[in-house]
């Protein structure tokens, strides 16, 4: 009997020898390099410091000209000219009749090697401005979206050193004028540098290195799956973070939020990535030194696997006009109400604040109670939803 097992393992060790090397080589291609939690850091205390004085005006722009410069070490394509990451934003005539530029949005391309749809694209992106400084202070944005900025980039370093195989070209993207009613992406989409009917998904972060009200939730939201084909049974399928768990959300829940907003408006699939509007939100205490940044790191590893995975899918996903929400979505929203709870007294919340946290998690209750959740419950649920987030948060 050891004679056999011997001979079996020889047998083995032969056949695993004669294997070719793109058997080996195509399992190691499939895994990004994790995200490095200390140039995540370095990007956020960069950006979230006094020198960008709160990123507005001519501090946006030199924000945009720092993600430039990353995208240009990184050898990433510029888009808008032959030499030229930026976008210049058109704003109001001035006294003299001249024309004026209100912000800069950014954008590299890549395309790796061997990609059999490379022209069609993966977007993932985040804005870089801010509030800027007032006689107060300087409002620094360490979360709001230095954070997503920090991403953006290093999934680009990820991708890229990691020589990941991938069929589709990824657009990386820095929005400028988010905090303007979202228009530095109404630009860029507007006067996209790709024909926006190759985009095929698009990833929106913003806000990923606190918690929603700084509540003990170690997770990411990840908003609007629901209205891609196959993207939530990728999101389930992929290993995301190890130390931050993905809760999936219903867009509707969070209404419109972010820079995603001019896609979904153009039927693009998309995800907003978020760990939640913090109790700095917009405030000058929103600083670096209150950021994690081994969430952020963990989180932009993550949305590199989703990435890679919906680059190499055969078939884009495609878009769901009206989508059903999931049982785990009104578990997640139940959390949050149980959270609100607990932190009731700390936060004196007002009577009316506590009405909607009441209201929101005895409907989510008996929803879960159900069989099935009616259209009517989704609206609900909807509606209540977007009212706690607005009273509460």
């Amino acid at each position: 009997m050891k004679r056999n097992l011997l001979y079996s393992l020889r047998v083995l060790v032969l056949i695993i020898l004669a294997l070719p090397e793109q058997v080996f080589a195509q399992t190691e291609k499939e895994s990004p390099t994790p995200v490095s939690v200390d140039c995540v850091q370095r990007h956020i205390e960069t950006l979230a410091s006094d020198e960008f004085a709160g990123r507005s005006g001519p501090t946006a722009l030199k924000s945009a000209e720092y993600v430039a410069a990353q995208f240009e070490k990184l050898k990433l394509k510029p888009v808008f000219t032959e030499d030229s990451f930026l976008q210049p934003i058109p704003g109001p005539v001035d006294e003299a009749g001249l024309a004026t530029t209100a912000g800069w949005n950014v954008t590299g391309c890549w395309t790796p090697a061997g990609a059999k749809f490379p022209d069609e694209y993966l977007i993932i992106a985040a804005h870089h401005d801010h509030l800027g400084s007032r006689k107060s202070g300087i409002y620094y944005g360490a979360d709001d979206n230095a954070s997503g900025v920090a991403m953006v980039i290093e999934v680009a370093r990820s991708l890229i050193l990691s020589d990941i195989k991938m069929d589709r070209s990824v657009l990386f993207v820095s929005f400028d004028l988010e905090e303007h009613l979202l228009f530095g992406s109404r630009w860029w989409t507007a006067h996209p540098p790709v024909p926006l009917e190759n985009v095929k998904f698009v990833v929106v972060a913003d806000m990923l290195g606190r918690s929603l009200g700084d509540l003990p939730i170690k997770s990411v939201f990840l908003c609007g799956a629901e209205h891609g084909l196959g993207v939530r049974n990728i999101l389930s399928d992929i290993p995301f973070a190890d130390s931050v768990k993905p809760v999936l959300l219903s867009d509707d829940f969070v209404g419109l939020r972010s820079d995603y907003g001019p896609f979904r408006d153009r039927r693009i699939p998309f995800l907003f990535a978020s760990t939640g509007q913090s109790r700095d939100y917009h405030t000058m205490e929103d600083i670096a030194a209150k950021i994690d940044f081994e969430q952020v790191a963990a989180i932009s590893t993550g949305l590199a696997r989703l990435l890679i995975a919906i680059g190499n899918k055969e078939n884009a996903p495609e878009w769901i006009e009206s989508p059903e929400i999931a049982p785990s979505e009104v578990k997640a929203i139940l959390e949050i109400c149980k959270q609100i709870d607990e932190h009731a007294q700390e936060w004196k919340l007002t009577s009316i604040q506590k009405f909607f946290v009441d209201q929101t998690r005895s409907r989510a209750e008996r929803i879960l109670s159900q069989k099935t959740i009616t259209a009517e419950d989704q609206r609900w649920l909807t509606r209540t939803t977007q009212m706690l987030l607005f009273t509460v948060f």
